[in-house]
């Protein structure tokens, strides 16, 4: 009898909390800030809404390196593009777990040394980083803030809500290359921000790499990895280059296949330090590295 009373008494609070549990769940079902022109969106709502199944045979996946260095379908192989910013191994490997991708044949990641950082500042829009206790609208209460700000500010100024319109965003490539001077200004932040990392700031990434592995050999995933290009004007520093070299040793050691690429690429195709030119250092690129995708496991 207590019970039922108490149960009448907060009847209300319960069909509130049935109420926000309910629409949240709708809310992540439908998933509408990944379809909302107005919102500024991550590179892998970009590929959602591109491709909405999320259902790849073949993947070249990487961090921006991969993004603005990839032509995906200039020749027949099949690969698609996925080079994510920020994107670390651990990022993949999450995306796979939880059920947001499907690599049905091959997976090739393109890595560099800060595609192991446990450090390295992510974007924190990505659905794989939402604690399943978040509610959908607090997880995405920045850009939703954001765009509540800029469009009420834009009726008072006498203009639409949604004024912003991001329908024909892509994601970032670069075009043309730094001057000698601006190049070696974002080496000098490279080293600053990275060059004294050690291998302990990336024991979740490389626990990542390993769990990667048995994912695509329980799911007969061909999986191979490329060292990205590095522009010859920058020298590989230690602390990257004792990254390079435990991954090269973890990898060799449960056989996966990598291409090192780090210093095929020359200079005239860079932008800054480890981007192409999309306009010649894409092209060239993709060229050069499609036979190697090609080739039959």
């Amino acid at each position: 009898m207590r019970f039922v009373k108490a149960l009448g008494r907060y009847a209300f609070l319960f069909l509130l909390a049935a109420a926000l549990l309910i629409g949240d769940l709708v809310l992540t079902k439908i998933n509408p800030v990944k379809d909302m022109t107005c919102v500024w969106r991550n590179d892998f709502e970009l590929i959602q809404v591109a491709n909405p199944d999320m259902t790849f045979d073949k993947v070249f996946y990487g961090s921006s390196a991969v993004t603005a260095s990839y032509i995906e379908g200039r020749n027949d192989t099949g690969y698609a593009n996925l080079g994510i910013d920020y994107g670390t191994v651990k990022d993949l490997y999450e995306m796979l777990e939880q059920g947001w991708v499907t690599i049905n044949s091959d997976l090739v990641i393109g890595m560099n040394e800060i595609f192991f950082l446990d450090t390295l500042p992510t974007n924190e829009t990505y659905p794989w980083h939402r604690e399943w206790y978040e509610p959908y609208v607090y997880f995405h209460r920045d850009r939703l803030n954001r765009l509540l700000t800029l469009g009420l500010d834009s009726m008072m100024d006498g203009g639409s809500f949604f004024y912003a319109d991001t329908s024909g965003q892509q994601r970032t490539v670069y075009r043309g290359a730094l001057s000698d001077e601006d190049l070696q200004k974002s080496i000098d932040s490279m080293v600053e921000r990275f060059g004294n990392v050690t291998l302990d700031d990336c024991k979740e990434n490389f626990a990542a790499l390993e769990q990667l592995v048995a994912y695509c050999e329980e799911h007969g995933i061909r999986l191979r990895g490329v060292w990205m290009p590095w522009n010859e004007k920058m020298e590989i520093y230690p602390a990257a280059q004792a990254i390079m070299d435990h991954a090269d040793e973890m990898l060799a050691e449960m056989g996966i296949e990598v291409l090192d690429l780090t210093r095929a690429v020359p200079v005239q195709y860079f932008y800054d330090t480890g981007h192409l030119d999309y306009d010649t250092g894409a092209p060239w690129f993709t060229d050069f590295i499609d036979p190697w995708l090609a080739e039959e496991g």
